[in-house]
Protein backbone atom coordinates (compact mmCIF):
# COMPACT_ATOMS: atom_id res chain seq x y z
CA UNK A 1 0.00 0.00 0.00
CA UNK A 2 1.29 3.38 -1.03
CA UNK A 3 0.75 5.08 2.31
CA UNK A 4 0.41 9.05 0.84
CA UNK A 5 -1.91 7.66 -2.52
CA UNK A 6 -4.11 6.62 0.45
CA UNK A 7 -4.32 9.27 2.47
CA UNK A 8 -5.64 10.88 -0.46
CA UNK A 9 -8.37 8.70 -0.87
CA UNK A 10 -8.89 9.66 2.74
CA UNK A 11 -9.47 13.23 1.65
CA UNK A 12 -11.32 12.18 -1.37
CA UNK A 13 -14.19 11.30 1.12
CA UNK A 14 -14.99 14.76 2.49
CA UNK A 15 -17.57 15.65 0.64
CA UNK A 16 -19.31 18.55 -0.89
CA UNK A 17 -20.49 21.12 1.35
CA UNK A 18 -18.50 19.28 4.78
CA UNK A 19 -14.70 20.29 6.14
CA UNK A 20 -12.76 18.11 8.10
CA UNK A 21 -9.48 19.12 9.72
CA UNK A 22 -6.08 17.94 10.13
CA UNK A 23 -6.24 16.25 13.58
CA UNK A 24 -9.30 14.31 12.16
CA UNK A 25 -7.16 12.89 9.34
CA UNK A 26 -4.55 12.25 11.53
CA UNK A 27 -6.95 10.11 13.64
CA UNK A 28 -8.24 8.04 10.18
CA UNK A 29 -4.80 7.52 9.60
CA UNK A 30 -4.49 6.14 13.20
CA UNK A 31 -2.18 8.49 15.19
CA UNK A 32 -3.10 12.11 16.14
CA UNK A 33 0.86 12.18 15.56
CA UNK A 34 0.14 12.16 12.03
CA UNK A 35 -1.53 15.76 12.16
CA UNK A 36 2.16 18.17 10.69
CA UNK A 37 2.22 15.31 8.31
CA UNK A 38 -1.16 15.35 7.01
CA UNK A 39 -0.57 18.89 6.24
CA UNK A 40 2.45 18.54 4.36
CA UNK A 41 0.79 15.36 2.14
CA UNK A 42 -1.73 18.21 1.42
CA UNK A 43 0.60 20.83 0.43
CA UNK A 44 2.16 18.63 -2.01
CA UNK A 45 -0.63 17.52 -3.28
CA UNK A 46 -0.64 16.62 -7.37
CA UNK A 47 -4.96 16.10 -7.79
CA UNK A 48 -5.93 19.33 -6.80
CA UNK A 49 -9.03 19.77 -7.14
CA UNK A 50 -10.20 16.35 -7.41
CA UNK A 51 -8.41 15.66 -3.89
CA UNK A 52 -10.09 18.60 -2.01
CA UNK A 53 -7.55 19.65 -0.01
CA UNK A 54 -9.23 23.16 0.65
CA UNK A 55 -11.95 20.99 2.57
CA UNK A 56 -9.45 20.80 5.24
CA UNK A 57 -9.53 23.53 8.08
CA UNK A 58 -8.11 23.76 11.85
CA UNK A 59 -9.66 21.96 14.59
CA UNK A 60 -10.74 25.43 16.17
CA UNK A 61 -12.73 26.58 13.03
CA UNK A 62 -10.63 28.89 11.24
CA UNK A 63 -10.00 28.40 7.38
CA UNK A 64 -6.17 27.41 7.24
CA UNK A 65 -3.54 27.41 5.09
CA UNK A 66 -3.88 26.98 1.27
CA UNK A 67 -1.09 26.40 -1.45
CA UNK A 68 -3.24 28.35 -4.12
CA UNK A 69 -3.96 31.23 -1.18
CA UNK A 70 -6.38 31.98 1.45
CA UNK A 71 -8.51 33.74 -0.28
CA UNK A 72 -8.88 31.55 -2.97
CA UNK A 73 -9.82 28.53 -0.36
CA UNK A 74 -12.41 30.43 0.72
CA UNK A 75 -14.05 31.21 -2.52
CA UNK A 76 -13.88 27.87 -3.73
CA UNK A 77 -15.67 26.71 -0.12
CA UNK A 78 -18.45 29.59 -0.57
CA UNK A 79 -19.12 27.63 -4.05
CA UNK A 80 -19.61 24.39 -2.27
CA UNK A 81 -22.01 26.13 0.34
CA UNK A 82 -19.87 26.83 3.15
CA UNK A 83 -19.37 29.64 4.39
CA UNK A 84 -16.41 31.55 5.90
CA UNK A 85 -16.74 35.07 7.88
CA UNK A 86 -13.22 36.49 9.29
CA UNK A 87 -11.70 33.75 8.41
CA UNK A 88 -13.83 31.38 10.68
CA UNK A 89 -16.18 29.12 9.47
CA UNK A 90 -19.90 29.42 10.10
CA UNK A 91 -21.75 26.46 11.58
CA UNK A 92 -18.55 24.88 12.12
CA UNK A 93 -19.90 21.91 14.21
CA UNK A 94 -23.02 21.28 11.74
CA UNK A 95 -20.46 21.37 8.15
CA UNK A 96 -17.93 19.40 10.44
CA UNK A 97 -17.14 15.94 8.79
CA UNK A 98 -15.37 12.74 10.39
CA UNK A 99 -16.52 9.42 9.21
CA UNK A 100 -14.20 8.16 7.43
CA UNK A 101 -14.20 4.96 5.97
CA UNK A 102 -10.91 3.76 7.04
CA UNK A 103 -8.08 0.75 7.81
CA UNK A 104 -5.75 3.14 10.30
CA UNK A 105 -2.52 1.79 8.38
CA UNK A 106 -0.83 3.35 11.53
CA UNK A 107 -2.89 1.32 14.20
CA UNK A 108 -1.48 -1.72 11.67
CA UNK A 109 2.13 0.00 12.00
CA UNK A 110 2.04 0.37 15.46
CA UNK A 111 1.15 -3.58 15.80
CA UNK A 112 3.76 -4.53 13.69
CA UNK A 113 6.36 -2.37 16.29
CA UNK A 114 4.73 -3.97 19.13
CA UNK A 115 5.10 -7.82 17.50
CA UNK A 116 8.79 -7.44 17.00
CA UNK A 117 9.73 -5.62 20.43
CA UNK A 118 9.54 -9.25 21.61
CA UNK A 119 12.53 -10.17 20.11
CA UNK A 120 14.73 -7.37 20.99
CA UNK A 121 17.75 -8.32 22.33
CA UNK A 122 19.68 -6.40 24.91
CA UNK A 123 22.82 -8.27 25.01
CA UNK A 124 26.34 -7.92 23.06
CA UNK A 125 26.03 -10.76 20.48
CA UNK A 126 29.27 -10.58 19.73
CA UNK A 127 33.04 -11.68 20.96
CA UNK A 128 34.94 -8.66 19.34
CA UNK A 129 34.09 -5.69 17.16
CA UNK A 130 35.95 -5.11 14.51
CA UNK A 131 33.99 -2.97 12.03
CA UNK A 132 31.34 -0.10 12.49
CA UNK A 133 28.62 1.04 9.86
CA UNK A 134 27.18 4.37 10.13
CA UNK A 135 24.10 4.78 8.33
CA UNK A 136 22.00 7.54 7.45
CA UNK A 137 19.09 8.82 4.65
CA UNK A 138 18.44 12.19 3.16
CA UNK A 139 15.84 12.96 1.22
CA UNK A 140 14.75 14.83 -1.98
CA UNK A 141 10.68 15.21 -2.34
CA UNK A 142 9.43 11.36 -2.53
CA UNK A 143 13.33 9.84 -2.75
CA UNK A 144 15.40 8.73 -0.03
CA UNK A 145 19.51 8.67 -0.66
CA UNK A 146 20.64 5.90 1.90
CA UNK A 147 24.34 5.75 2.93
CA UNK A 148 26.41 3.66 5.16
CA UNK A 149 29.92 4.44 5.91
CA UNK A 150 32.39 1.38 7.42
CA UNK A 151 34.97 2.25 10.09
CA UNK A 152 37.88 -0.31 11.14
CA UNK A 153 36.85 -0.36 15.16
CA UNK A 154 40.33 -0.20 16.49
CA UNK A 155 41.87 2.34 14.30
CA UNK A 156 38.41 4.47 13.66
CA UNK A 157 39.53 4.67 9.55
CA UNK A 158 36.99 4.59 7.15
CA UNK A 159 37.95 1.63 4.96
CA UNK A 160 34.51 1.90 3.04
CA UNK A 161 31.26 3.28 1.67
CA UNK A 162 28.03 2.51 0.43
CA UNK A 163 24.77 4.09 -1.28
CA UNK A 164 21.81 3.64 -2.06
CA UNK A 165 18.42 5.02 -3.79
CA UNK A 166 14.99 4.61 -3.38
CA UNK A 167 11.43 6.10 -3.92
CA UNK A 168 9.69 6.85 -0.67
CA UNK A 169 6.18 6.98 -0.18
CA UNK A 170 5.58 7.78 3.63
CA UNK A 171 6.13 11.32 5.45
CA UNK A 172 8.03 11.56 8.78
CA UNK A 173 5.75 10.58 11.28
CA UNK A 174 7.11 11.02 15.15
CA UNK A 175 7.82 6.98 16.60
CA UNK A 176 6.95 5.66 13.13
CA UNK A 177 10.43 6.91 11.22
CA UNK A 178 11.14 3.04 10.46
CA UNK A 179 8.50 2.60 8.15
CA UNK A 180 9.91 5.48 5.92
CA UNK A 181 13.67 4.81 6.21
CA UNK A 182 13.41 0.88 6.52
CA UNK A 183 13.28 -0.09 2.53
CA UNK A 184 15.73 2.51 1.90
CA UNK A 185 18.23 1.21 4.36
CA UNK A 186 17.34 -2.34 4.04
CA UNK A 187 18.20 -2.18 0.01
CA UNK A 188 21.64 -0.37 0.98
CA UNK A 189 22.75 -2.67 3.57
CA UNK A 190 22.40 -6.18 0.57
CA UNK A 191 24.31 -4.11 -1.08
CA UNK A 192 27.55 -4.90 1.84
CA UNK A 193 29.30 -8.43 1.35
CA UNK A 194 30.68 -8.33 4.91
CA UNK A 195 28.52 -6.64 7.10
CA UNK A 196 29.92 -4.44 9.93
CA UNK A 197 29.99 -5.82 13.36
CA UNK A 198 27.70 -3.30 14.36
CA UNK A 199 25.80 -0.65 12.78
CA UNK A 200 24.94 3.16 14.12
CA UNK A 201 21.94 4.45 13.10
CA UNK A 202 20.45 7.83 12.99
CA UNK A 203 17.24 7.21 15.02
CA UNK A 204 16.35 5.31 18.32
CA UNK A 205 16.54 1.84 19.63
CA UNK A 206 14.82 1.30 22.87
CA UNK A 207 14.56 4.90 23.54
CA UNK A 208 10.92 5.02 22.18
CA UNK A 209 7.65 5.29 23.68
CA UNK A 210 7.13 1.58 22.86
CA UNK A 211 11.03 0.42 22.56
CA UNK A 212 10.89 -0.06 19.37
CA UNK A 213 12.69 2.70 17.36
CA UNK A 214 14.33 2.48 13.95
CA UNK A 215 17.42 1.01 15.53
CA UNK A 216 15.45 -1.78 16.96
CA UNK A 217 13.25 -2.77 14.54
CA UNK A 218 16.06 -2.89 11.81
CA UNK A 219 18.13 -4.76 13.62
CA UNK A 220 15.31 -7.60 14.34
CA UNK A 221 14.15 -7.17 10.85
CA UNK A 222 18.42 -7.68 9.47
CA UNK A 223 19.31 -9.53 12.72
CA UNK A 224 22.49 -7.12 13.08
CA UNK A 225 23.94 -5.55 16.17
CA UNK A 226 23.00 -1.92 16.02
CA UNK A 227 22.29 1.35 18.23
CA UNK A 228 20.20 3.94 18.08
CA UNK A 229 22.05 7.96 18.12
CA UNK A 230 19.62 10.56 17.68
CA UNK A 231 19.65 14.60 17.73
CA UNK A 232 16.26 15.01 19.59
CA UNK A 233 14.66 13.55 22.65
CA UNK A 234 11.67 11.43 21.87
CA UNK A 235 10.38 10.70 25.41
CA UNK A 236 11.77 10.45 28.93
CA UNK A 237 13.54 12.21 31.28
CA UNK A 238 16.80 12.71 32.12
CA UNK A 239 18.25 11.74 35.49
CA UNK A 240 20.53 14.21 36.24
CA UNK A 241 22.12 17.60 33.99
CA UNK A 242 24.68 17.11 31.79
CA UNK A 243 27.30 19.94 31.69
CA UNK A 244 30.74 18.51 30.70
CA UNK A 245 32.22 16.99 27.21
CA UNK A 246 32.31 13.25 28.16
CA UNK A 247 29.41 13.18 30.32
CA UNK A 248 26.55 11.42 30.02
CA UNK A 249 22.67 11.01 32.15
CA UNK A 250 20.72 7.75 31.97
CA UNK A 251 17.23 8.79 30.83
CA UNK A 252 14.05 7.48 32.51
CA UNK A 253 10.73 6.17 30.83
CA UNK A 254 7.98 4.68 32.73
CA UNK A 255 10.10 3.88 35.69
CA UNK A 256 13.07 2.32 33.59
CA UNK A 257 16.67 3.55 31.94
CA UNK A 258 15.98 3.38 28.18
CA UNK A 259 19.01 5.55 26.91
CA UNK A 260 21.69 7.88 27.50
CA UNK A 261 21.96 11.69 26.94
CA UNK A 262 25.37 12.26 25.67
CA UNK A 263 27.44 15.36 25.65
CA UNK A 264 29.79 14.50 22.70
CA UNK A 265 31.66 17.15 21.92
CA UNK A 266 33.14 20.75 22.93
CA UNK A 267 31.83 21.81 19.35
CA UNK A 268 28.24 21.64 20.46
CA UNK A 269 26.69 22.45 23.61
CA UNK A 270 23.66 20.27 22.20
CA UNK A 271 23.66 16.51 23.68
CA UNK A 272 22.59 13.34 21.38
CA UNK A 273 20.77 10.41 22.51
CA UNK A 274 21.99 6.96 22.84
CA UNK A 275 20.19 3.68 23.03
CA UNK A 276 20.54 0.15 22.09
CA UNK A 277 18.96 -1.43 19.13
CA UNK A 278 19.42 -5.24 18.88
CA UNK A 279 22.02 -7.49 19.81
CA UNK A 280 23.94 -4.75 21.91
CA UNK A 281 23.69 -3.70 25.97
CA UNK A 282 23.70 -0.81 27.47
CA UNK A 283 27.40 -0.30 28.43
CA UNK A 284 27.91 -1.03 25.03
CA UNK A 285 26.53 0.80 22.62
CA UNK A 286 27.16 3.88 25.17
CA UNK A 287 30.85 2.74 25.28
CA UNK A 288 31.55 2.32 21.71
CA UNK A 289 29.26 6.07 20.56
CA UNK A 290 32.04 7.79 22.63
CA UNK A 291 35.13 6.10 20.98
CA UNK A 292 33.67 7.71 17.56
CA UNK A 293 32.46 11.20 18.88
CA UNK A 294 35.16 13.90 17.41
CA UNK A 295 32.39 15.81 16.50
CA UNK A 296 29.09 16.13 17.91
CA UNK A 297 28.20 12.75 15.67
CA UNK A 298 29.71 9.83 16.02
CA UNK A 299 32.52 9.63 13.10
CA UNK A 300 30.80 7.08 10.95
CA UNK A 301 27.10 8.63 11.02
CA UNK A 302 28.25 11.88 10.43
CA UNK A 303 30.33 10.44 7.33
CA UNK A 304 27.26 8.77 6.41
CA UNK A 305 25.40 12.21 6.39
CA UNK A 306 28.06 13.36 4.35
CA UNK A 307 27.55 10.94 2.18
CA UNK A 308 23.99 10.48 1.56
CA UNK A 309 23.35 14.34 1.04
CA UNK A 310 25.95 14.79 -1.57
CA UNK A 311 24.06 11.55 -3.33
CA UNK A 312 20.84 13.34 -2.56
CA UNK A 313 22.48 16.69 -4.04
CA UNK A 314 24.03 15.06 -7.56
CA UNK A 315 20.39 14.80 -8.81
CA UNK A 316 19.11 18.20 -7.96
Amino acid sequence: MNFTEYFYTLVKQIPKGKVSTYGELARALGDIRASRAVGRMLNQNPYAPIVPCHRVVMSDGSIGGFGGDVENKIRILDREGVKVQDYMLMNFDKIFFKNFKTNYPLKKMRGEQKKLKRFVELKDDFSKIETIGGVDVAYDKNNGFGACAIYDFKSQGKIGSFTNKREVDIPYIPTYLTFRELPVIEGLIKKIKKKPTVLFIDGNGVLHPYGMGIASHLGVKLDVPTIGVAKSLLCGNLKREVKSVGEHSEIEYEGKVIGYALKSSPRSNKLIYVSPGHKVSFNTALKVVKKFCNYKIPEPLREAHILATKARNVTQ
